[in-house]
């Protein structure tokens, strides 16, 4: 049937694309937090406090790896860390205001950039399509 689209032909469109942007927004950042720190406070953010094991597996790291990312952001106040109250012999890590505010300072250039690209370089209909594609990118990445 000559209107099929074909599925692997657009998932490797997708993974371009979106690889595209990813790196293209990391070498366009402006803070001084590295891929992994800013991962973690993301993370932290987004789902609460946990432990270095936990944030580890997220990360695909290892635990050593993510306890020297951990104190990185530890001691920048980033982040703190405070008894588990499940285990007393592990500690859960959140996000302070400090990083919060940090977070969203990144997001929020990032977002500049990106609408100014829109504005700049895609007409009306362009956006649109984007704004209406972005919620099934997003489901998309929920079953990866």
């Amino acid at each position: 049937m000559p209107d099929e689209i074909d599925v692997e032909a657009t998932a490797g469109e997708l993974r371009r694309a979106v690889s595209q942007v990813k790196r293209r927004m990391r070498n366009s950042r402006s803070s001084d937090l590295s891929a992994p720190e800013s991962s973690v406070l993301s993370r932290l953010d987004r789902n609460g406090p946990d432990n270095i094991a936990g944030l580890a597996r997220w990360d695909q790291v290892t635990p050593q790896t993510m306890g020297s990312t951990v104190a990185a952001l530890e001691a920048r106040g980033f982040i703190e860390r405070r008894p588990d109250p499940d285990d007393g012999r592990r500690f859960l890590l959140s996000l302070t205001s400090a990083g919060a505010g940090q977070l969203h300072d990144i997001r929020d250039a990032a977002t500049k950039n990106i609408a100014a690209a829109l504005r700049e370089h895609l007409s009306p209909e362009e956006i649109r399509l984007i704004h209406d594609a972005a919620p099934l990118i997003e489901r998309v990445a929920q079953y990866l």
